[in-house]
C-alpha cells in the first residue's frame, strides 16, 4: 500500500511542479516579448531622435555657412571700402601735385623768358653805352684833330704876318705840320684803342650775356609730365562655401527592427512535455513494482 501511495505523491509532486515551471516559462516568455517591444520602442524613438538630431546639425550647419558668408562679405566690403577711399585720396594727391609742378613750370617758364629778355635789354643798352662813349671818343678825337690843324694854321698865318720868308718860314712850317701829325696820329692812335677797348668790351658784354642765359636756363625747372595714377583697387575676393546637401532616406540609416518573440505556449508546453514524460516514468516505475508483487 506504501508504494502506491508513494508513486501517487510523486505523480501528484511532478503535476504541480509542472503546472509552476509551465507558468513560469509562459511569464517569461511573456517577460521576454514585453522587453523586446520595449527595446523596440526605445529603438524606435531613439532613431527618431538621431534623425531630428541629423536634421538639426544640418540646419545649424547651414546657419552657420551663411552667417560665415555673410560676416566675410561684410568685412570684404569694408576692406572695399577702404581701399576705395585710400584710392580716392592717393587720387586727390596725384592731381594736387601734379596742378602744382604744371603751376610752377609755368612760373619757371615765365621767370625764364623774362630772365632772357632782361637779359638781352641789359647787353643791348650795356653795348649802346658802349658804342656811344665809342662815338664820343671819336668825336673827341675829331675835334682836337681840328683844333690842331687850326692851331697849325693859326701859327703859320703868324709867321707869314711878320713877313719871315725863306728857309726860317719852311723850317716852322715843317716844324708844325709835324707837330700836327704826331698829335693827328696819337689822336688815331687813341681812337683805335678806343676801338679795341670796345670791341673788348661788347665781346664781354656777348660774353656775360651768354653766361646770364645760361644760368637762367639752368635754373628753369625741368618739365614736370604726367605723373602716374595710383593703382585703382582690385575687388577684395571672397571664399565660396557649400551648403549641405539635403538629407535623403539613406542618411538615416535602416528603421530599427523588433528582435525574435519568445512563444508562452511553446514554453509551456515544453515544460509540460518534459513533466508528462516524466509521470510517464513514475507511472511506468510503480506499475512494475506493482506487477513483481
Amino acid at each position: 500500500m506504501l508504494p502506491v501511495i508513494l508513486g501517487v505523491a510523486s505523480i501528484a509532486t511532478n503535476l504541480i511542479g509542472g503546472s509552476k515551471a509551465s507558468s513560469a516559462a509562459r511569464q517569461q516568455a511573456e517577460k521576454q516579448n514585453e522587453a523586446t517591444d520595449r527595446q523596440l520602442e526605445y529603438d524606435t524613438e531613439m532613431w527618431e531622435m538621431k534623425k531630428q538630431q541629423l536634421a538639426s546639425s544640418r540646419d545649424f550647419a547651414i546657419q552657420e555657412i551663411v552667417a560665415k558668408a555673410r560676416n566675410e562679405g561684410r568685412l570684404a566690403s569694408a576692406q572695399d571700402a577702404r581701399n576705395i577711399r585710400s584710392y580716392s585720396y592717393d587720387l586727390q594727391i596725384r592731381n594736387r601735385q601734379q596742378q602744382t609742378n604744371e603751376q610752377q613750370y609755368r612760373r619757371s617758364d615765365d621767370v625764364f623768358r623774362h630772365q632772357l629778355s632782361l637779359n638781352a635789354l641789359a647787353a643791348r643798352s650795356g653795348s649802346i653805352d658802349e658804342l656811344n662813349k665809342l662815338e664820343e671818343t671819336k668825336a673827341q678825337a675829331a675835334f682836337d684833330a681840328n683844333d690842331k690843324y687850326v692851331q697849325s694854321l693859326i701859327t703859320e698865318g703868324k709867321m707869314r704876318a711878320r713877313g719871315q720868308s725863306g728857309r726860317s718860314v719852311d723850317k716852322a712850317t715843317q716844324a708844325a705840320a709835324f707837330d700836327y701829325g704826331q698829335k693827328v696820329e696819337m689822336l688815331n692812335l687813341s681812337i683805335a684803342n678806343a676801338e679795341r677797348n670796345s670791341r673788348s668790351v661788347l665781346d664781354e658784354i656777348q660774353r656775360d650775356l651768354t653766361a646770364a642765359d645760361l644760368s637762367a636756363y639752368a635754373a628753369k625747372m625741368l618739365d614736370p609730365g604726367i605723373l602716374p595714377y595710383p593703382i585703382e583697387p582690385l575687388p577684395t575676393p571672397t571664399s565660396d562655401f557649400i551648403l549641405p546637401a539635403e538629407l535623403q532616406e539613406y542618411d538615416f540609416g535602416p528603421a530599427p527592427v523588433a528582435g525574435a518573440y519568445a512563444s508562452a505556449s511553446a514554453a509551456a508546453n515544453r515544460v509540460w512535455g518534459s513533466t508528462i514524460s516524466s509521470i510517464a516514468g513514475s507511472i511506468g516505475g510503480f506499475a512494475g513494482s506493482y506487477a513483481k508483487r
